[in-house]
């Protein structure tokens, strides 16, 4: 699986720790990081591409890529990333809602704050996601209403 990552000065160690682990793992990684770049701009390029490469968020099989995007807070790429059309961003903290977002909300992407989890749950949380299946079914229901308001 391919996974397009991306971080602001804030989070550019823990984003350079999580790609290596992630590629030992054997995903294949993309990162858009750039020096002196906003949380913003890197939330809307990991957004952009993501979208670009899962065909506007509707490829959500296992293999599909996916996006994370590491900063400060997670909160502040969170917004900006889900003001793009076909977007489905969760800012998340713990294993248990980084897996759910994917597996009921079929997220696009993540966001991980540095000052909110540490380095060793900032991987889980990452790895969680990754692992996680999109359940479909019902949930679509939900996503499609969401994608329709944008």
């Amino acid at each position: 699986m391919k996974v397009i990552i991306g971080a602001d000065k804030d989070g550019a160690k823990a984003k350079d720790e999580l790609v290596l682990e992630l590629k030992e793992e054997g995903y294949e990684i993309l990162d858009l990081s750039k020096e002196g770049q906003d949380f913003v701009d890197v939330a809307v390029a990991v957004a952009k591409q993501t979208l670009k490469e899962t065909n506007n968020g509707e490829d959500k099989s296992e293999t599909a890529p996916r996006g994370i995007v590491i900063d400060k807070w997670g909160t502040d790429a969170f917004m900006a990333a889900n003001k793009l059309k076909h977007v489905i961003c969760a800012n998340v903290s713990d294993e248990h809602s980084a897996r759910m977002t994917r597996r009921h909300n079929g997220a696009l992407m993540i966001t991980l704050g540095t000052a909110v989890v540490g380095s060793e749950l900032l991987k889980s949380c990452a790895k969680a996601y990754l692992e996680a299946p999109f359940d479909g079914g019902r949930h679509m229901v939900r996503i499609d209403m969401v994608n329709k308001m944008a």
